[in-house]
């Protein structure tokens, strides 16, 4: 009796009477609709047929239309399916019944008939309504969404086998054969273990579509707890969604009275209020196996496995997880469920102390553990490929801005491919760390950023973004440490009598502080040992550059990095290293440089410091240019010259820069270069540099000092051809030992080349300074050209260049006009002043080299005596034809203004004057003091006078302004002084 007890269950009674109702109800209402409908047939009486009919069909229409959409037919192939006859059959008697009601409702009925004949439009009407309602918000077209302008990647499980990115199918697939496989067993547990990110939502849903080509065996029920974390009872909340999940594939309304009554057998007594007064109602007698039996049947009626998957376990507290649990256990009775529960063993373990107790109680309550892995190469794939075929599941980011991001996409690939992915994993060890990171780049608008095109070290980028994601805290300080100008505990430094780079004390202790990832970042942005930058001295620009370590001086990267980060900052392209890098690369391989400046990152029209830093660059890369480019960058270089400013507010103007540029230029590839290999620096190749100095051999017609003193460059040409000059001398120690050589093979092969300095720049400078010399005598001195009158003309652009001149083409050239030391205008005067001085000084001093360079005066016109002849004859020159007043009454004034704007400081002279002042050694600016002695003797009266008519005269100079009025006293004291040491003694 106990075992028929066991097998037969009680009917549901309930079902039954469901069913029962539904049929009875449903005649009813045909009823009523055809005792409304005869009453109206008359008044459609005079209608055509094809009007009724469309008015019919289109009812029927609506009704299967709202039928169809709210999954009727479903609903109905489930119960064809289920070949339940008795519950058919309990539907038909309740229609029977409805016959033998007849009598109880005859009133109802006799209403009905006698009835205004337009209840029956006014009923089909309002039920029109209330299908048509529904179904008309639910197609009726929706405006297109405007598109975001950012898109980020949506950390959502995959569903499908083409967005398995972590090849994870074949997994999936031998995972759920296993639990098909492993039939029905009461609290068969299979456990699915893995970190977070590790994707095991998604390896759910690709064993669920292999769980789905059995779904006339199986039911899948996902319980998903996180979402009723807060609720008090989960165990009701499981049978609800089990019972949903079962109810919605197959027709069983028996299951969910069974269900209701396990549900109201675990919550116990519950409690009704009634008109004021409070009933308790306690379960029925029946016990929870007893109610698990009747599931069961359910279940084994029906003909179906369950599979309850319980996912996200690991992210509930310890009291919600146990809960979680014993809801589960309680239904282990159950012989049709298995279950598949998703966690992490590590998270769950949790505390020190509870870890090992929770772990025994998971190996307790896991029948079967599945552990599941991720690949760095898998994640590898992605960054590099894979994200292309997977764009329509990861949302949204257009195929343009993952290929924008593709210099750090494959940085990231790089680094879980190398030797210290190991370390990486934590950081970027699932897609979806991999997504976060990808969307704070998107975040920061990396895509608009051209990162080939700054200097950012790509994994340096990569490690700081880490920092900001990982430790928010540390790179805060980071950040308030390094930025606004301050260098503080992780840049790294170099004492300048020290060769190594170094880093702060302080930051031993900040590692110390956070260990594990953090310190392996820090570690790989800062240390010294770690990034092993090798001697200080010989780091390449490049590196020095790019690196966030270097956060000192002008090298200001890791404030860089930050402001990108935080500020979503990027650097202009002139301010980056890459720039110049870059364009100088394309002319190593044939582009012309030419074409390069005239792009518009170099437009001279904003600024000159594209063309300084691209000149920088070149010249410190020259060493392995071939002749071609050797060539191009030489005439280049000198071709541009007259467009570059003379002056700049910090510094000298990138005109004389570029002088110097030029002689290494002419240093470094000037000489012995072919198409491939470079020659040996022997002297009979290094002899180039001097053949192309002075236009001889392959250069006829093209030599150096001949164009950068060419007409058309006027007196600034000629202060380039000086400064050229000047700065060959090999006293002024320039490091340019082939140019040096070159200049001493030239005049002798067989002089020696090495020795005392002073002996080599005498040697060396000779041809030179003659030659230069012969250049001048040709241009102003046999010409009759006034040297100190031109200089005075020299156009205000000619000084500023072609960069500076737009930007005052407005201001006064009238230097009276303006009353500050640091206009254009003043700057200009000064800067004529300067030029012509510099050039008469370097043409006519005869000091010897000390260190400062050899004077052109110090040679004779020709030959090797050095007899100081080229001085004589520009001292003859300067006292005989430019400041003689005879030849024109202006040169008095240009010897006046000659001695003013050379004036010396008290620091040199050790006066206590306040001001710059006259000085004999001052005054003649590199002339004979005897022939200025010898000048104003003849000239001094008649100067004193026309001193006196221009009292209001000035003389701008660089560091100061003279006055007729107020210094020529001085100055006449110290030429009359002049004057007396060169009237010859009668004793002598």
């Amino acid at each position: 009796m106990a075992d028929a007890k066991q097998t037969m269950k009680m009917p549901e009674l309930l079902v039954y009477a469901r069913m029962f109702v539904v049929g009875l109800v449903g005649a009813e209402v045909g009823r009523a609709a055809y005792y409304l409908g005869t009453a109206f047939a008359p008044v459609m009486a005079h209608l055509e047929v094809w009007a009724t009919g469309s008015v019919v069909l289109a009812g029927l229409a609506i009704c299967v239309a709202y039928a169809a959409n709210r999954g009727a037919l479903t609903a109905a192939a489930q119960m064809g399916r289920s070949v339940r006859l008795d519950l058919l059959m309990a539907v038909c008697l309740g229609a029977w019944s409805n016959e033998l009601t007849l009598p109880w409702l005859s009133k109802f009925h006799a209403a009905l008939k006698a009835a205004n004949p337009h209840w029956a439009p006014l009923a089909l009407l309002l039920f029109a309504t209330v299908l048509l309602s529904p179904l008309v918000q639910r197609h009726w077209p929706r405006g297109r969404q405007t598109a975001s302008q950012l898109q980020f990647l949506v950390d959502e499980e995959i569903g499908r086998e083409t967005d398995d990115l972590l090849s994870n199918e074949a997994q999936a697939k031998s995972f759920a054969e296993t639990v098909l496989a492993s039939g029905a067993h009461a609290g068969l547990v299979f456990g699915v273990d893995g970190p977070w990110g590790v994707g095991k939502t998604s390896f759910i849903n690709l064993a669920e579509r292999y769980w789905e080509q059995a779904a006339d065996k199986v039911i899948v029920c996902r319980f998903e707890p996180l979402r009723y974390a807060s609720e008090p009872d989960l165990a009701d909340r499981l049978i609800r969604d089990l019972s949903a999940a079962i109810q919605s594939q197959v027709f069983a309304p028996e299951f969910r009275p069974t269900a209701s009554r396990y549900s109201r057998l675990i919550k116990g007594k519950a409690d009704v209020s009634f008109l004021g007064f409070k009933l308790s109602l306690e379960p029925s007698q029946e016990t929870v196996d007893e109610l698990l039996d009747d599931i069961d049947e359910v279940l084994r009626r029906i003909g179906r496995r369950v599979i309850v998957v319980i996912d996200d376990l690991d992210r509930l507290d310890a009291k919600t997880v146990n809960n979680v649990l014993f809801a589960t256990r309680r239904t282990f009775k159950l012989s049709q469920a298995t279950y598949v529960l998703c966690y992490d063993t590590e998270v769950l373990a949790g505390g020190k102390e509870e870890g090992s107790r929770a772990r025994e109680f998971l190996e307790k309550f896991v029948t079967v553990k599945l552990s599941l892995f991720v690949d760095s190469s898998s994640i590898r794939n992605f960054l590099q490929r894979d994200w292309e075929k997977s764009e329509s599941q990861l949302g949204s980011v257009p195929s343009d801005t993952m290929l924008k991001l593709g210099a750090v996409l494959n940085e990231l690939a790089e680094i879980l491919s190398g030797d210290l992915a190991a370390k990486y994993l934590p950081l970027l060890g699932d897609l979806r760390k991999v997504k976060r990171f990808i969307n704070a780049m998107l975040l920061m608008q990396i895509e608009k950023t051209n990162l080939g095109r700054t200097d950012f070290n790509k994994r340096d980028l990569i490690n700081l973004m880490l920092l900001h994601l990982n430790y928010p805290g540390l790179f805060r300080r980071i950040y308030a440490e390094e930025t606004e100008g301050r260098s503080g505990t992780f840049s790294i430094r170099r004492k300048y009598d020290e060769p190594d780079f170094k880093n702060a004390e302080s930051f031993a202790e900040v590692k110390e502080e956070h260990p594990g990832s953090a310190r392996f970042l820090l570690e790989q942005l800062f240390d010294v040992e770690v990034l092993e930058l090798g001697d200080g001295r010989n780091i390449e620009e490049s590196v020095l550059r790019s690196r966030a370590c270097f956060n000192k001086g002008d090298t200001r990267n890791l404030e860089g990095f930050l402001k990108l980060i935080v500020r979503f900052a990027t650097p202009e392209p002139q301010e980056t290293f890459v720039l110049y890098q870059t364009a100088v690369d394309r002319v190593r391989n044939g582009r012309s440089i030419a074409s390069v400046l005239a792009e518009a990152d170099f437009a001279l029209e904003r600024a000159e410091t594209a063309h300084d830093q691209f000149w920088r660059v070149l010249v410190n890369q020259a060493h392995d240019f071939t002749s071609p480019t050797a060539e191009d960058a030489i005439e280049t270089l000198v071709e541009y010259l007259p467009r570059y400013s003379s002056f700049d507010n910090d510094d000298r103007g990138l005109r004389p820069r570029s002088i110097y540029s030029l002689l290494r230029l002419l240093d470094r590839a000037g000489w012995g270069r072919t198409a491939g290999r470079r020659r040996v620096n022997s002297p009979e190749n290094v002899i180039e540099i001097a053949w192309r100095i002075f236009g001889e051999h392959a250069f006829v017609g093209r030599g150096l000092l001949e164009r950068l003193a060419s007409p058309d460059r006027g007196v600034l040409g000629w202060n380039d051809l000086m400064l050229f000059r000047l700065q060959c001398s090999a006293d002024r120690g320039g490091q340019l030992y082939n140019l040096h050589t070159a200049l001493i093979v030239h005049q002798d092969m067989s002089a020696p080349r090495s020795g005392l300095v002073s002996q080599l720049a005498l040697m060396g400078m000779r041809t030179l300074s003659q030659q230069v010399f012969a250049h001048f005598k040709r241009t102003y001195i046999e010409s009759g050209r006034n040297f100190f009158a031109e200089a005075r003309e020299v156009s205000v652009g000619a000084f500023l260049g072609q960069a500076f001149v737009h930007l005052h083409e407005q201001a006064s050239l009238d230097p009276a006009s303006e009353q500050g030391d640091t206009t254009v205008a003043r700057r200009v005067t000064a800067a004529r002043s300067s030029a012509a001085s510099f050039v008469i000084n370097q043409l006519s001093n005869s000091q010897p080299p000390n260190g400062s360079g050899v004077g052109c005066g110090y040679y004779d016109e020709s030959g090797a005596k050095d007899g100081g002849g080229i001085s004589m004859l520009m001292n003859e020159y300067v006292f005989g034809f430019c400041f003689n007043p005879a030849v024109d009454v202006n040169n008095a004034l240009l010897f006046i203004d000659h001695c003013l704007a050379h004036l010396s400081s008290p620091f040199h002279t050790g006066r206590d004057e306040e001001g710059y002042v006259a000085t004999k050694s001052g005054i003649p600016g590199g002339l004979d003091p005897k022939a200025m002695g010898r000048y104003w003797l003849t000239h001094g009266d008649h100067l004193r006078a026309l001193a006196l008519k221009d009292s209001g005269r000035c003389v701008f100079m660089p560091s100061y302004t003279a006055f007729y009025r107020d210094d020529l006293d001085t100055v006449f004291a110290v030429l009359d002084e002049l004057a007396e040491e060169a009237t010859p003694n009668p004793a002598e």
